[in-house]
């Protein structure tokens, strides 16, 4: 009877391990969530703070995820970006280049990979206390903001429950409308199509969380929720789903329109009778325009890692502003292009490229696949209006992002990343960190004095 009864206690151990990693994968999601709800004020030493907190949740449940073939290209990414971004700092093309908040920044991203890479390959009890899990979040969510918007103190009463400030500042209003609509896709997501009470509760939990959201104060929130509405809609026709172009074009398309930008600038003119006379669009045409400037004159490498910090604007030139507001351009493909150029956009269009591949493969045959969609649709839009930098705040936003979308698409049965498998895949990406080294190198040491 020995050997049966040492064999149930490893499948009860193996049970509870699951139940565990499962606990673990929600709590990051509930912590990052009450941290948007009473916390997040762009402030660093929170946002970091927060991060080691999610790292201290993210670890244990890291030790039992199996990521079989996908280390080394995992490495070769961050050892690429690495080299792009450590380049235009020691072989500066300009004096904008700024080696102290790369530091932070690459920490920060560091940390978020950790965390990522905890949320891939969902067993089938993570997506089980996930699903209902986060849909319970996003309620929460959701009711809390309304009975605040409605003059509630709900904040101030939920306050004793963390060691930090609490915030109701503009910025905490948008960041939590951010949060709102990612986690409400994310949960949407692992809902949809599954059965009637989870369509159901799909639908409840849209409900409330656009509620929440029109009635926040970001504009851009909105926006990114009509527009991945909508690609939640159309991705319901299934020859539609299945047509790779199509999920390559529409995610492509927010790197596109910063190119072509650069060849129209300025755009401002042409375009602004036919948008609503909101201050916050007017700020971003004219910003993007300045932009797109700057850009133009060193389009090869541009001017160094987060070099709009603290770069002075003309007083005239976008509204009032004196310097980039926020200290960066309100577009990631354009934060890129200035940063580092063409290498820049090189870079994050291959990793949009690859992100928008696996998904694809994860997700077309799926009745959940237009959530995702719509999830990183909206993530998109919203970072091609709003969040381009490298505050702690934002990089967390960036990670739980991810975290979602690999959380919703990934399943430890269903292996679709093969590719990522591949060596010469590898040798490509770390082929490219050599070249921005080498590009930055010659034109510090040859060019830059000519």
């Amino acid at each position: 009877m020995r050997p049966r009864s040492g064999k149930v206690f490893m499948e009860n151990d193996g049970a509870i391990q699951k139940i565990v990693a499962a606990v673990l994968c929600l709590a990051i999601f509930f912590v990052f969530t009450a941290y948007v709800f009473l916390n997040a004020q762009l402030q660093d030493k929170y946002g970091d703070l927060v991060f080691l907190v999610l790292l201290f949740l993210a670890l244990p449940r890291l030790s039992m995820v199996r990521l079989p073939g996908y280390r080394p290209a995992l490495i070769a990414l961050f050892w690429s970006y690495l080299a792009l971004t450590l380049a235009s700092v020691l072989f500066p093309p300009s004096n904008h280049a700024n080696v102290s908040w790369l530091v932070a920044a690459q920490f920060r991203l560091l940390f978020s990979s950790i965390i990522v890479l905890a949320l891939l390959n969902l067993s089938e009890t993570d997506r089980i206390v996930l699903r209902w899990g986060l849909a319970a979040t996003c309620l929460l969510l959701s009711g809390l903001y309304i009975l605040q918007c409605n003059g509630f103190a709900v904040q101030r009463n939920l306050a004793f429950l963390t060691p930090l400030d609490t915030d109701l500042s503009k910025w905490h209003d948008k960041n939590l409308a951010f949060w709102q609509l990612l986690l409400m896709w994310g949960s949407i997501g692992l809902l949809w199509g599954r059965s009637s009470p989870c369509t159901a509760a799909a639908v409840l939990v849209g409900a409330l969380s656009l509620a929440a959201i029109f009635m926040s104060t970001s504009e851009s929130s909105q926006l990114a929720a009509v527009i991945s509405m909508a690609v939640f809609a159309l991705f319901h026709l299934a020859w539609l789903r299945r047509k790779y172009f199509l999920y390559m074009a529409a995610a492509m398309s927010t790197v596109l329109v910063p190119v072509l930008w650069l060849f129209l600038t300025p755009v401002k003119p042409f375009i602004e009778k036919y948008l609503p006379a909101v201050h916050a669009v007017t700020v971003r045409l004219e910003m993007f325009d300045y932009t797109a400037g700057l850009i133009r004159k060193e389009l090869l490498l541009g001017y160094g890692f987060s070099s709009t910090l603290y770069r002075t604007i003309p007083r005239g030139e976008v509204g009032d502003w004196p310097f980039f507001p926020g200290g960066h351009t309100h577009n990631l493909p354009f934060q890129f292009l200035m940063d580092h150029g063409l290498l820049g956009l090189i870079f994050i269009g291959s990793v949009l490229a690859l992100l928008v591949h696996y998904i694809y493969k994860a997700t077309v045959s799926t009745a959940h696949a237009p959530a995702v969609l719509a999830l990183l649709t909206g993530g998109l839009v919203l970072f091609s209006f709003s969040y381009s930098s490298w505050n702690s705040d934002v990089v967390l936003v960036y990670c739980m992002w991810l975290g979602l979308l690999f959380s919703t698409a990934s399943r430890h049965d269903l292996r679709v990343a093969q590719w990522l498998e591949n060596p010469w895949l590898v040798r490509g990406i770390m082929l490219f960190g050599a070249t921005a080294v080498a590009c930055y190198g010659v034109d510090y040491h040859f060019l830059a004095h000519r």
